[in-house]
Order: C-alpha cells, then sequence, then structure tokens
C-alpha cells in the first residue's frame, strides 16, 4: 500500500499567490457587494494593501451583513490594522464610500485612479453594471471605468449560472472589463479558506497590472 503523506509534506504557498506590485501613491476602487463569499472580498483588500496601493472602498448596504455573518468582521475605518496585522500600512490608505453617495468625486476626472475590482459581485450589481444603470456608486464607477478605459475587475460568485447571468458577463467583457469568477484552485493544497480567497485575489491582482500602461 502507497504510503500516506505526513502533514508536513502539504504546505500552503499563500505567499507565492499575490506577486509582489508596486503600488505607492496609486489608487484602487475596490467594492464588496452583499453575495456570500465575503472573505473575497477581504483577502482582496489585503493584497492591495500588501502592495501599498491607497484604496477607495465602496460596501453596499448588504456587504455589510454577510462581512459580519461569514467573518465576524465589522469592518470600518477603525480596525483596518487589527484586521490584518502582518500588514506595516505605512504607504497605503483606506477610505471608505457610501454607496448611495453619488456626488462622490471618485468617478470624476479630479479622481486618478488605477482600476477598480468588484469583490464579491452579486449577479444584481453584476447586471446594473453590465446595462450601464448607475443607480448607485458601484455602478456609476464601473461606468465610469469603461468610459475612461480603466481597468475593471469584476469577481462573481454565485452559482449555478444562467443564460442572463452569462449575457451580463459578456457585455461587460465586450466593454473592457474582465471576469474572474470565485473559482479558487486546490493545485497548491491551501490549508484554509484564507489560501483560496489569496488564490483569487492574485489572479486579480495579475490582470489589473498586467503592464505599467495600467497605471497611466
Amino acid at each position: 500500500m502507497p504510503k500516506e503523506k505526513s502533514s508536513a509534506s502539504v504546505q500552503t504557498e499563500t505567499s507565492a499567490l499575490i506577486k509582489e506590485i508596486n503600488g505607492e501613491g496609486k489608487n484602487i476602487i475596490l467594492a464588496m457587494t452583499g453575495t456570500s463569499g465575503a472573505i473575497y472580498g477581504l483577502r482582496m483588500l489585503r493584497a492591495l494593501l500588501m502592495n501599498d496601493f491607497n484604496v477607495d472602498l465602496i460596501l453596499s448596504e448588504y456587504a455589510i451583513y454577510t462581512l459580519y455573518k461569514e467573518c465576524g468582521v465589522d469592518l470600518k475605518q477603525s480596525n483596518i490594522t487589527s484586521l490584518f496585522p502582518e500588514i506595516m500600512l505605512l504607504k497605503s490608505t483606506v477610505t471608505f464610500h457610501n454607496n448611495l453617495d453619488l456626488k462622490s468625486e471618485i468617478f470624476t476626472n479630479k479622481y486618478v485612479s488605477s482600476g477598480m475590482v468588484i469583490s464579491p459581485c452579486s449577479m444584481g450589481f453584476l447586471a446594473g453594471i453590465a446595462n450601464g444603470e448607475s443607480k448607485n456608486l458601484i455602478e456609476k464607477c464601473a461606468d465610469f471605468a469603461f468610459s475612461y478605459s480603466k481597468p475593471l475587475i469584476v469577481v462573481p460568485r454565485e452559482t449555478p449560472v444562467n443564460k442572463i447571468h452569462l449575457a451580463n458577463m459578456m457585455k461587460i467583457l465586450d466593454a473592457g472589463g474582465k471576469i474572474v469568477p470565485a473559482m479558487p484552485s486546490f493545485e497548491y493544497n491551501p490549508k484554509d479558506f484564507n489560501d483560496l480567497a489569496d488564490f483569487i485575489a492574485g489572479k486579480v491582482m495579475d490582470l489589473l497590472f498586467i503592464d505599467n500602461n495600467s497605471f497611466a
């Protein structure tokens, strides 16, 4: 009989899943919606802070609820440092924005953005983005990203998908956005949910900053 693998041979590769990127002084919009999978948003935030990006964070109304229900996290300005104690926040900032604030400057030419990530993204928000509804700050910022050819990456998590969902994803792709479904890999022997979410965060970072033109 083949010998059973020892636990010591099963190693996580979390640190290798997110490449080092020089984000100092660059702004990224991160939006989290209320679909299940709040950990994908938290680890995406961590990945951006690890690389010294300034994050403009938009939480939908139900994202606040899902973060607390699934992760036990009441995400606010005052506890960012305690959430990620392994990160020295020396060159990063996190600025919270109300999703109902349609007068925000983060979708105007006064704000210089290197891109936008929506993780996790509900099919409701995905539909609003695909159809240019712009009825809240998340959808408005995504619409602005399309208009000015800024990188936009959507991380849908809901399953199963139907033809309407797929058609909306195709609209986003046709408009210049990218889709990174929350489908983590298991080939690197993940040890916990954080590793699985880090895999997706790493894929998003690769697409956001695949070349220096993303910073223009």
